[in-house]
């Protein structure tokens, strides 16, 4: 967001855009600054999302194809010290 951001509109700090926040964004900036400002938090959102979306691929196959094993109760009532 920072870089898209210094390279559409350099005249605006980008610490004060983080600052502001998104719901303030049509009231702190000019009509014609929204829409760059805009973008930049896009392009956050979208590799934010795409770092979820990779995780949340990772975890599944390591899920669906790791090792499963059974957990015997008395042998968690062991590791637990008798109060499970």
């Amino acid at each position: 967001m920072i870089k898209e951001l210094t390279k559409s509109l350099p005249e605006i700090d980008p610490t004060t855009v983080l600052g502001i926040g998104a719901t303030q964004i049509r009231v702190a900036f000019t009509d014609l600054q929204i829409p760059a400002v805009l973008e930049a938090y896009m392009s956050g959102l979208r590799a934010v999302f795409a770092v979820a979306v990779g995780a949340y691929g990772i975890a599944t196959v390591i899920g669906a194809f790791g090792k499963w094993n059974r957990i015997d109760a008395k042998e968690l009532q062991k590791a637990a010290g008798g109060g499970a």
